[in-house]
């Protein structure tokens, strides 16, 4: 099963994406369509289409929406109005976003995207810096403002994230939770967040039969007095316990990112936590393939042992 992007194509022609703008217009039902509510559906990024029409409200007029623009992005004019407001003003509207968005902290893309009356910059102007307005404000930084992270880490997160929606996880949703890397993130690591998803391709289609990335300090664990080198070439994926992230995809996908058991999904239940795990446990033979793994909730997995095979 090969893994491809749910995207329109970089070269797409303008009418391409007009019609996507339709599409995702009929989706949203709003009277107004934002670049927010846009990034949800959409198979193409709104940044994207600002770059190809020169802007969100000329792509809404050319696809015949004009009407449907809502102009909250934050302008050099309403940034001028934010001076007028007061400091509990400022952090009344971080809470609101925050509140908004079900968590306790906000990204400065949140607040960018979807606050009508400041930016990020009036929270760095006003307090100094974006830590402390934040904790003037009550919140907490995102789980990943300022951390640096390897390129497992960033396709660990999409991943997770690409689990919560059961779906490929759009540009303004990696701000939110469970994210913990931030859209902005992705797109100074590999360049853009296109070029993000297609390095994440490139690593769910790697093969799996080859020996898999298995992390080196579980390997010095589980083989302390062994030749690493020489039994990494002699190990096949399938001998392993650990399950690398392409097989998880491949698992995740075909059981559709539901609970074989009891088909729950964090798509549609609160706290739904999904793991891969072995029909037949490693402990009594079973392989590390993908006909011998399965998709479980934490619920069903819990208590689940190889005492079932005894």
């Amino acid at each position: 099963m090969k893994f491809e992007l749910n995207s329109l194509p970089r070269n797409c022609s303008k009418e391409e994406i007009i019609a996507e703008i339709k599409r995702v217009d009929y989706l949203v039902g709003k009277d107004k369509l934002t670049t927010y509510d846009f990034d949800k559906f959409a198979k193409i990024s709104s940044s994207a289409v600002r770059r190809k029409f020169g802007g969100w409200e000329n792509a809404l007029i050319v696809a015949g929406l004009d009407h449907k623009y809502s102009g909250i992005v934050v302008t050099e004019k309403m940034q001028q109005q934010s001076k007028h407001l007061t400091d509990e003003e400022v952090l009344n509207e971080l809470k609101r976003i925050a509140k908004e968005l079900v968590q306790n902290f906000v990204t400065q893309e949140n607040i960018n995207s979807l606050s009508q009356i400041i930016s990020a910059s009036t929270v760095v102007y006003r307090f100094g810096s974006w830590e402390k307005g934040l904790e003037k404000a009550g919140l907490e930084n995102s789980p990943g403002y300022k951390r640096k992270f390897s390129d497992d880490e960033y396709f660990e997160n999409l991943l997770n994230v690409w689990t919560y929606y059961g779906r490929q996880p759009k540009y303004g949703e990696m701000g939110k939770t469970p994210s913990v890397i931030s859209s902005k993130a992705y797109e100074n690591h590999f360049g853009t967040w296109r070029k993000a998803l297609e390095a994440f391709v490139r690593r769910m289609n790697q093969d799996d039969s080859n020996t898999d990335n298995f992390p080196k300090k579980e390997i010095l664990e589980q083989e302390q007095a062994i030749d690493i080198r020489s039994r990494r070439k002699n190990t096949t994926v399938e001998e392993r316990r650990g399950i690398g992230i392409g097989l998880r995809y491949k698992v995740l996908s075909r059981d559709k990112f539901k609970c074989v058991k009891c088909g729950a999904s964090p798509a549609t239940v609160s706290r739904c936590r999904l793991h891969v795990d072995h029909v037949i446990p490693f402990s009594k033979g079973g392989k590390t393939i993908t006909e011998n793994l399965q998709t479980l909730c934490e619920n069903c997995n819990l208590g689940k042992g190889s005492r079932f095979y005894e």
